[in-house]
Parts: structure tokens; sequence; C-alpha cells
């Protein structure tokens, strides 16, 4: 009687059993030796502890700082909450990405199942989870890191309003659209998905678009209220909020050496094939050159894509490839170290859902090809888990181990001037003063870990 009792029990609840082990990993990718990887302190990541001292101590609010290049503020806020409490430390740096990396986790399956299924959703956690991609991203202190929560919080209230059309989901798909805004510039670019989106609805779901207008026009004003204080900051000082895109584009001679139709083909390229062959050489965004896929998972994405293109009739399929789409332009449209993963992390959310579309059609397919077979059946789900559990391996060797003690990493995370940091404090001499000769902007680590304990 108890067996069967735990039999029910399991398969009722089997899928969130499941969900929790996914946030396990989660947890345990993000935060496991978190206050020593990465190693060092980048000064980009300094120089957002710059601006904390500017919000804690000067209560200089803004939403966009252009004091390292124009930079969307409301990451800073919530590092400021750790720095607060745990004191001007890398770690404090680290704390808010890593946390919120955990919530994407969880996000980016409710909106998967949202959008498909179960299954696929379960896949789709898991990958992102594991990801040394993503976990490279989503352990430093870059803004970047919390564009896929704003990308899957997007795409859930976005299905939501679409299946049930309540209008509170019409109501949170703007307030996180008009949120992603204040993250990362990259972000920006699902205005492009919104607009293709439209389209595609105008032409596939024309009668749905006329029941739900008014829901849409109550969306798009939540969205234009939430977007308010950036336009405004972004009006009165165009060129204090903006220049950081501009520098970094296809169409800047210093670049494209007057060829920008070549340049950007040659940024297309290197950004498709980033997935599966060559990826980002930077070890800040990526493991050396590494693809940002193992083979595994980007054959599942490439059956995911092709899945998806037969079956572009559908809206969740359509605009899932339209949101991969709009996410690549970031790189698309730059020629700056290309291939880019910290510019691509907003394909991260469709790349993953379409290799979670690829596993589970596989498993689909399996499944129908032996319905009555039992052993059949058991040895495909085998088969499935053990790849996945190699995925599960390779992951935590490419990150906690090749990437964790390959030297390019210590130089992308600048690991010396923490080290002088470091010596520094521990040797400092009541009413001593010290100096440093070195540019300003390789200094921010040094300023940023001695603010207030040293002259």
């Amino acid at each position: 009687m108890k067996s069967n009792k735990s039999q029910i029990f399991f398969k009722k609840y089997l899928v969130w059993i499941l969900f929790a082990l996914i946030i396990g990993l989660a947890i345990f990718f993000r935060f496991y030796k978190l206050n020593v990887l990465p190693p060092g302190l980048h000064p980009d990541e300094a120089a957002n502890g710059l601006d904390i001292f500017r919000i804690l101590e000067n209560k200089d609010y803004r939403i966009i700082y252009n004091t390292n290049g124009p930079r969307e503020a409301l990451f800073f806020y919530l590092q400021a909450i750790f720095v607060a409490t745990m004191g001007n430390t890398i770690l404090a740096l680290r704390m808010a990405p890593a946390l919120f990396g955990v919530i994407s986790v969880a996000v980016i399956f409710f909106a998967t199942k949202a959008w498909l299924n179960r299954r696929t959703a379960l896949f789709t956690a898991f990958f992102f989870a594991i990801s040394p991609w993503v976990v490279i991203i989503q352990r430093d202190g870059f803004r970047a890191s919390m564009v896929p929560l704003f990308i899957g919080l997007f795409m859930w209230f976005g299905a939501k309003a679409y299946q049930t059309r309540k209008m509170v989901y019409f109501i949170l798909a703007g307030i996180a659209i008009g949120l992603g805004f204040y993250t990362y510039t990259a972000f920006s670019m699902i205005v492009a998905a919104l607009m293709l989106g439209l389209i595609y609805m105008l032409i596939m779901r024309r009668d749905w678009l006329v029941q739900n207008w008014q829901r849409l026009l109550v969306s798009l004003a939540v969205f234009g209220l939430v977007m308010t204080p950036l336009l405004y900051t972004t009006i009165k000082d165009p060129g204090g909020s903006t220049a950081r895109a501009g520098g970094t584009s296809f169409l800047n001679k210093d670049f494209n050496q007057g060829k920008p139709v070549q340049t950007l083909l040659s940024s297309t390229a290197k950004t498709l094939l980033q997935y599966n062959f060559v990826g980002d050489s930077n070890n800040r965004h990526n493991l050396d050159g590494q693809p940002l896929l193992n083979v595994f998972v980007g054959i599942m994405f490439l059956l995911g894509l092709v899945v998806s293109i037969f079956h572009i009739k559908k809206p969740r399929y359509a605009i899932l490839l339209i949101i991969l789409a709009a996410m690549m332009l970031p790189s698309l449209l730059t020629a700056e170290g290309l291939p880019h993963a910290l510019r691509s992390i907003g394909t991260a959310v469709p790349v993953f859902m379409l290799a979670g579309i690829g596993l589970n059609y596989l498993l689909f397919i399996w499944y129908k090809t032996f319905p009555l077979n039992h052993l059949a059946r058991v040895v495909g789900v085998s088969v499935v888990v053990i790849l996945m559990g190699l995925s599960l391996v390779q992951s935590y060797r490419a990150y906690f181990v090749a990437w964790a003690q390959s030297s390019k990493t210590y130089d992308a995370y600048s690991e010396g001037t923490v080290s002088i940091a470091r010596y520094l404090i521990s040797h400092n001499q009541s009413g001593q003063s010290y100096y440093i000769v070195m540019g300003g902007y390789e200094a921010n680590p040094i300023q940023y870990l001695t603010h207030n304990k040293l002259n």
C-alpha cells in the first residue's frame, strides 16, 4: 500500500522534483566558489563599484551613468544592496548577478512551460542552468547578466497573455520589456522582435489582434510609462546615453576599413558560427574560443531550429525564431571583438529553448517509433539521461577546471591589480599615504577595493 502511494506521489510531483533539482544545479553553478571565481576584478566591474559609492555615499542617483561610458543603472542599484551590507569586496559585486542568474533559470522554466510544454521546459532549464557560457556571464559583475531574466519574463507573460487574454499578463509583459531596457544596451533589440512579431500576427493571427487590441494598447502604455525616465535621460543627453553602442558599430570606419557590407557579412558569419564551431576567444565571456554549446546541446539546438522552421505557421515557433534573430543583432551589427558571447547573451533564452525543442522532438519520434516496446523506450530515455549527465560533467570541468585554471582568465579579470590592492590593505600603516602610477581605467579595481581602507 505504501509502495503504491509512493509511486502515485512520485508520478504526480515528478516534474516539480526535477525542477527543484535543476534549481539546485543552478545555485551550485552560480554560487560555488563565488568568492574566488572569477579570479581578480575587471576594471569595468570595479567601475560599477565606484558608481555604487556615488549612490550610497553621495546620493548621486542616475538612470544612466556615463562615468565609464554610458551604462544603464538598474543593475548598480541591485549590486548596491550587497555592497552596503557586505562592504566593498569582490563578492559583494557578484552576489546580485549570481542570485538573479538562479531566478532566471526558474523564469525560463515557466516561460518554456507556458510557451511549449513541461518536458521541453525541464530540458531548457537544465541546459541553461549548467551552460558554461551563461555561468561565466552570470557569475561576474556585468549588467548583461540580467538580460536573460527579462527576456524570460517577457516571453512568460507574453505567452500567458496570448493564451488567457487576461489584462494582468499584458500589463506584466509591458513592465518586463520596459525594465529590460534598464539592464544592458543589447536588450533594446527586443524592439525589432516586437515589430516583426506584430507583422507576423497581422498576417497569421489577425483575428487575435482585432479581439485584443485594447489590451495591447494598455500594455504599450505601461511600457511607455516604465520607459519614461530612460527616454527623458536619453533625449536630454543623447551623446552620453548612446555613445557606447555607436563606437562598436560595423559602420564605424575604424573597424570596417571603408567596407561596411563586407564587415556586416563577416560579423554575421562569426555570430552564427559561435554556437557550434568557433566561440568568443575572450575568457571574460567564454572559454578560450570554444563553441558556446557543447556537441550534444549544439546538435539539439540545430534540430530544434529545423523543427521550428517547419512549424513556422504556429506563433510559438515563429515568435521564438524572431526573438532569436532580433537578439543576434547586437552582435551582428558590431565589428569589434567578434564573436562576442556577452553581446549575444540575449540569444541564450531562445537558443536553449530551441535545444529543448530538439531534444523533446527526438524523444517524441523515439516513442512514436516504439509505442509498445517498453525496453526500447527505456533505452531511449537512458541514452538521453546519460548524454545530459555527460553535459553536466563537461560543464563543470569547462568552468571550474579548464576556465578557472587558465592564465587567460586571470589576465581577463586583471588579477594583478587585485593582488596590488590586497597587498596595500594588508600592509597599511595609519597615517601613511600610498601612490600608484598606472592608467586611471586599469586602477579601477584598486580604487574600489581600497576605498575608505587606506589613502
